[in-house]
């Protein structure tokens, strides 16, 4: 087991990408490859005994929220509602102010 100051000091490494990730990705930006990344830095870290699988899945849903106002759930539910007023009703999707269909 890796000493608290390191274990610390990842943590802080992920929440810095996991915030600039969620913050690509609110300005519309394509983040595939730096969500992958990202995983891979967390993954690493558990293999290495620095984080825990459930302290990443809480640092992921807590930075989601504070990121994005909602959880990851709630955002890809609206998403998918917005998606699919999209290909039924474009005159609908459209009356949609562009801030709330982000």
């Amino acid at each position: 087991m890796q000493n608290k100051n390191e274990k610390h000091i990842f943590i802080d490494a992920c929440k810095t990408q996991l915030v600039n990730l969620y913050n690509a990705s609110k300005q519309g930006k394509k983040v595939e490859a730096e969500k992958y990344r990202v995983q891979g830095f967390m993954h690493a870290g558990e293999l290495m005994g620095l984080i825990s699988k459930e302290e990443g899945k809480a640092l992921i849903a807590d930075l989601h929220i504070e990121v994005f106002g909602e959880t990851i759930d709630e955002r890809a539910q609206r998403k998918r509602k917005l998606d699919a007023l999209k290909e039924s009703d474009l005159d609908a999707y459209f009356a949609i102010p562009a801030i709330e269909r982000r």
